[in-house]
């Protein structure tokens, strides 16, 4: 009889055991990550990298790791690329790409909170994008599908006062779909939001049902940090061969201009001549004077982007925040209200600098050719300054000399609108 029942619901216990185990035996057993694979995934921009913290935790501790968080412009690895030139001349650094198409001031904050005092004293690079201050923010498919519930979990878990930056933060995650969708995150971040003493869920039940899930996301991370696919190290290295043996801005920004004259053929906007083919002009006669009312300094990108700085504030990290130009030309061509953009770069400025943390912008240079390789996305040229302010950044002393945030802030912009919601 014994062995029936051990023949039954033996492999059952045997199963449930090792599942135990793995979910909560000892994290040494799971979370090494070698140096190979930390090297690998510097210039990878994989989704396990991004939304995980094994790799970049290991890559901090390396040392000589530098993180740029950034979103699509990133994968624009020519060979004035950040990751190119510190490698050819060894500037003391080497980028650690964090960043996907669509990644955001949003994403980039449960990422830089979740590391925490792991980023204590380390340099870091933030690189803005325009674009994401929409009037929405961020959209609903763009940070679904950068979403990571490791990060979330680890924000909504935290036992610390709610905060108004806490509760504006919860009501940001809370306008997502993605959010929405998990039942235990959702009344983690409901009771977050709730104030006083009385919350919405219980909170025993709902704090122990996300230490649950946070365990299992931390054992997927260990996991999936064994492996990691998409280096772009090949690129790296051919770009090295097209760079002069020896350091020289000047020459560097002279050959950016040959090789940018050269990629972007006869096009009007001194874009990559296959860009323009493919995406400007099927469109380029519905696209002039197309966009008289696209402005940039009206979004909820703005609280997003104090919920990041605070972020870096609280983990003690010296930060440089950089704005990219947009393409001049297809500006005037699309009509895009230039006031609105003007005043996008003067409020970054003053929102950055005024806290205290490093800022350099590129605005500028929207007129010059051969910054960006299409309308948006930095290269060549815009690649040699920020090359060039990242050497300078990377030898200063460290400095977090940070202006702390007053209440007011998040509860003033508490109401603004979020994502616009797909229609179903």
């Amino acid at each position: 009889m014994k062995k029936k029942l051990w023949m039954t619901f033996g492999p059952l216990l045997v199963a449930f055991a090792v599942f135990l185990f793995v979910l909560f035996g000892p994290s040494s057993l799971f979370s090494h990550v070698s140096s190979s694979t930390v090297k690998k995934s510097a210039t990878s921009m994989n989704e396990s990298v991004i939304q995980g913290l094994d790799i970049q935790k290991e890559a901090l501790q390396e040392g000589n790791y530098l993180p740029i968080f950034g979103s699509s412009e990133l994968s624009r690895v020519d060979p004035f690329h950040p990751s190119v030139v510190s490698k050819k001349y060894d500037q003391g650094y080497t980028p650690f790409l964090l960043g996907r198409p669509g990644t955001q001031n949003l994403s980039h904050f449960l990422d830089v909170n979740a590391l925490g005092s792991e980023l204590k004293g380390k340099k870091v690079a933030v690189i803005l994008s325009p674009q994401w201050f929409g009037p929405h923010g961020v959209s609903d498919p763009s940070f679904g599908a950068n979403f990571s519930p490791l990060h979330a979990y680890k924000f909504a878990l935290e036992d610390t006062e709610n905060t108004p930056e806490r509760r504006y933060a919860a009501k940001r995650l809370l306008s997502f779909q993605v959010v929405q969708s998990d039942t235990t995150l959702k009344n983690l971040l409901e009771n977050i939001l709730a104030k006083g003493p009385k919350k919405p869920h219980n909170q025993k039940f709902t704090k122990l049902a996300g230490e649950i899930q946070f365990k299992i996301l931390e054992r997927k991370d260990d996991l999936e940090s064994k492996t990691i696919t998409g280096s772009k190290e090949v690129r790296v290295d051919k770009g090295l061969k097209a760079l002069p043996e020896t350091l020289d801005y000047n020459q560097l920004d002279q050959l950016a201009k040959e090789i940018g004259e050269k990629n972007t053929g006869p096009n009007p906007y001194q874009v990559k001549e296959g860009y323009y083919k493919k995406k400007i002009q099927p469109v380029e006669k519905k696209m002039k004077n197309s966009r008289g009312n696209l402005r940039y300094d009206n979004s909820p990108e703005y609280g997003d982007l104090q919920l990041l700085m605070d972020a870096f504030k609280k983990a003690g990290a010296d930060v440089i925040f950089i704005n990219p130009p947009i393409n001049g030309k297809w500006i005037d061509y699309i009509g895009m209200n230039k006031q609105g953009l003007k005043n996008y770069y003067a409020k970054t400025k003053q929102q950055i600098e005024s806290q205290g943390f490093r800022y350099y912008s590129l605005e500028e240079y929207q007129n010059e050719p051969y910054y960006l390789e299409d309308t948006i996305h930095l290269s060549w040229r815009g690649w040699v300054k920020i090359d060039q302010v990242l050497a300078d950044f990377v030898k200063a002393p460290v400095q977090t000399n940070y202006t702390p945030t007053a209440d007011e802030f998040y509860l003033k912009i508490h109401h603004q609108p979020g994502p616009k919601k797909i229609q179903k």
